[in-house]
């Protein structure tokens, strides 16, 4: 054991004072020239480049995704050819837009309109939509966590059973004004009664936010299911046109009306539900149910939305590292994703995709790659190239060092952002059905260093 302990010391020495002789030539010369009067003779290390490292990839469903206080809030139904159904919404908070309101004696209804301003999309826009909007009968805390597996109680009136074709880029005309690209949802059309309730307010209820919340705990909105194309719609809730606005008259006036507001200070989260994959293409049912490992050569796939991310785990480094006893000098080591198909109209591809790794209690936590390297980690798709990059030296020189190399859980695939975009993405795998296809590998540059 001494033994092995001092040849162990030895080659970390080695590498410390290697790379640090290194950097300090490094100072005083041209490029080209840098550690040539450093380097042992080439008996003593081999330079390896290898792209056949056997790599181990396939998709899992992704429990779900943390929602709360998100860029945008998502709504809408996409039947993917792929991925199958997908059902987006979202459950918010409304404020007050000033304090001590009082309705007046006698409060009738006129209308009440529920105003959502667009932030993008994702999918078929030509396909048309139905929204749903219900009252959420649960409180919610903007100090809350909450994840977009979860449900809350809601009341049983659909107050919307809106129907239309979204217009995500073309601005409305309201009474002269033009406003930002936005949807209106009348909410009275079907029942009155969640106008009734707002009008029915008490001085008490109408006398602070907290109050109001109480009272009124807010809405849901959501989508029926497509039965074909269909879009995933985001929008923009702490914006000043995103409000729900009561039009009403009492014993003394007539065209009156007050706003709800949704700001950055409500909760607010999104939900999604996959269906449970029930339309999905029969490969990917294979990975997600069966953990199919063998069909995930020739391609699989990542879906945000707390829907599916991928494993990888590299075990052929082990065999590397049992031909070399554990001598070895990474020098780069590039995880290169290539996408089985680039669709420009429909379903783009995610501009950032995310690497992790797993801890023991199941959370997940950034590579030491990303946090030494930044901006030069990659992850962003690279349009010349027409792949997505990750450098992961320090993961892949760790596991040659480590004992635990055939334990090691590996890294987890996550389209960036997932928790408020709709993206999906097919990737080649190790072996694509057509061979003109890029298939997924890691390209390793490694030195061997031989014992001395």
């Amino acid at each position: 054991m001494k033994t092995i302990a001092l040849r162990r010391n030895r080659w970390n020495a080695f590498i410390s004072l290697f790379f640090l002789s290194l950097i300090a030539s490094a100072c005083s010369k041209h490029p080209n020239q840098i550690g040539a009067d450093i380097l042992p003779n080439q008996g003593l290390i081999s330079l390896v480049y290898t792209d056949s490292v056997g790599i181990v990839a396939y998709s899992q469903r992704d429990d779900s995704a943390r929602t709360d206080h998100t860029e945008s809030n998502l709504a809408g139904s996409m039947k993917d050819p792929v991925f199958g159904t997908t059902i987006a919404g979202f459950y918010t908070q409304v404020r007050l837009s000033t304090s001590t309101h009082n309705f007046g004696e006698n409060p009738q209804l006129d209308s009440l309109v529920l105003q959502l301003v667009y932030s993008g999309y994702y999918g078929d826009t030509l396909s048309p939509q139905t929204l749903k909007v219900y009252e959420l009968l649960d409180s919610l805390s903007p100090t809350q966590t909450y994840y977009s597996n979860q449900s809350k109680n809601i009341g049983a009136t659909d107050y919307a059973a809106y129907t239309f074709n979204p217009r995500p880029k073309s601005r409305v005309v309201v009474k002269k004004d033009t406003l930002p690209a936005m949807i209106r949802i009348r909410l009275n059309d079907h029942s009155p009664e969640l106008g009734n309730k707002l009008l029915a307010a008490t001085p008490e209820n109408l006398s602070s936010n907290k109050a109001f919340q109480e009272y009124f705990k807010g809405i849901y909105v959501t989508a029926e299911a497509v039965n074909q194309g269909g879009a995933i719609l985001s929008f923009n809730l702490p914006v000043t046109n995103s409000k729900m606005t009561i039009y009403y008259r009492n014993n003394t006036a007539d065209s009156l009306r007050y706003e709800f507001f949704i700001t950055s200070n409500e909760a607010a989260y999104n939900t999604y539900t996959h269906l449970d994959y029930a339309d999905a293409a029969s490969d990917l049912q294979s990975q997600l149910f069966q953990a199919d490992s063998l069909v995930s050569r020739n391609r699989f796939f990542l879906q945000a939305m707390g829907g599916v991310k991928a494993k990888l785990s590299f075990s052929d480094l082990f065999r590397i590292r049992q031909n070399t006893n554990g001598k070895i000098v990474v020098n780069e080591a590039k995880l290169i994703l290539t996408p089985a198909v680039v669709d420009t109209n429909t379903y783009l591809l995610p501009p950032q995709l995310a690497l992790l790794r797993k801890n023991k209690d199941g959370s997940y936590k950034v590579l030491d790659d990303q946090t030494l390297s930044g901006f030069d980690f990659g992850g962003a798709y690279q349009k010349g190239s027409k792949n997505y990059r990750f450098r992961i030296n320090q993961y892949v020189q760790e596991l040659l060092l480590n004992d635990s190399l055939e334990h090691d859980p590996g890294l987890y695939l996550f389209i960036q952002g997932g928790s408020a975009k709709a993206h999906r993405l097919i990737l080649n795998g190790t072996q694509p059905q057509t061979d003109s296809l890029i298939r997924l590998q890691l390209q390793l540059n490694y030195s061997v260093v031989n014992d001395f």
